[in-house]
């Protein structure tokens, strides 16, 4: 009787202990695998070019370009916005290439670069710009040390493909709501947490345009993390929706299907705030345990812990 007890016991201790530390457990055998291998180049669209190896440009329109690397993985898009004076990068990618390059052949303008938030496949090459702007949150001006922000270990999560963590200089700092003036052309700072604590989407009223990061994008979306949260999820939703019109293109930082740059329409936010919605009634099936993934429509899914550690009531 004694050694069945026992026996129960530590079998319970170790389910606990795998529920507790499930993140850096999950992490760790990710990173087992090493980072993965570039693909063949892939199929484009119309008004999509190859650059180089790498990288492809597409035109969302004469001042608006996606920076596409469909050959990794994630298939990563980052956005160069062009003003009548200055321009913007958000996002900067895998250390993988050199964005600058693609940024010197389609402007000429003063630059500025800023991250949606701060995982290594959008701010993979922030340490190649001279002017980085950052949004103005305590956990980053917590990490900003005589100009130079270094990320944490979570914030950044290249080591699960074995990238070393960066550090760049910081230019300026950028309140949630600020507006980027680049001359004729004004994007809105929102801050959009939810897949992590210092997302942030950009919002270009004049063009109808969300600039969305991965608060939203087509897949699976990531609220398992350390800095993830499904209350901050649904909060910026809410946030989102009072802002854009059922006009706004978004477009998004990844795509799993080619060809052309990933762009989501009004109803794909509706959808995910009416996920979202149901997860904190309760009315939410899912399936797996970790991540749990719910189904936002058919071309996106929502993966976030159990529903015993989801911070939603």
């Amino acid at each position: 009787m004694r050694k069945t007890f026992l026996l129960v016991a530590a079998l319970l201790l170790l389910i606990a202990g795998a529920a507790r530390f499930r993140f850096p457990i999950a992490s760790f055998l990710v990173s087992l695998e090493g980072p993965p291998p570039l693909g063949p180049k892939a199929e484009l669209a119309a008004n999509e070019r190859w650059f180089d190896d790498y990288y492809t440009v597409a035109e969302i329109d004469s001042e608006t370009f996606a920076i596409g690397e469909p050959r990794y993985a994630g298939q990563v898009y980052n956005y160069l916005i062009v003003g009548d004076e200055e321009a913007l990068l958000f996002d900067t990618g895998m250390p993988l290439g050199d964005i600058s390059t693609v940024v010197e052949s389609l402007t000429e303008k003063p630059l500025t670069v800023l991250a949606s938030h701060l995982h290594y496949d959008h701010v993979g090459n922030h340490h190649r710009f001279e002017r980085v702007a950052m949004p103005d949150l305590s956990v980053i001006r917590d990490r900003i040390d005589a100009e130079w922000f270094t990320p944490s270990r979570t914030q950044y999560m290249g080591f699960v493909e074995g990238w070393d963590v960066p550090r760049w200089r910081v230019s300026e700092l950028l309140s949630p709501g600020a507006a980027i003036e680049l001359g004729g052309r004004t994007l809105e700072v929102l801050h959009t947490p939810g897949h992590t604590d210092d997302s942030i989407s950009l919002w270009d009223a004049g063009r109808e345009l969300l600039f969305s990061g991965d608060y939203i994008y087509e897949g699976a979306l990531y609220a398992f993390l350390p800095n993830s949260s499904l209350r901050e999820y649904l909060a910026s939703a809410e946030r989102l929706l009072s802002v854009v019109t059922p006009q706004t293109r978004i477009l998004s930082a990844h795509r799993i299907t080619p060809p052309g740059p990933p762009i989501l329409a009004h109803q794909d936010l509706l959808d995910l705030r009416k996920l979202l919605a149901a997860i904190r009634d309760g009315e939410a099936e899912h399936t797996g345990f970790f991540p749990a993934r719910y189904r936002v429509n058919e071309e996106l899914t929502l993966e976030a812990d159990p529903p015993i550690f989801q911070d939603l009531p």
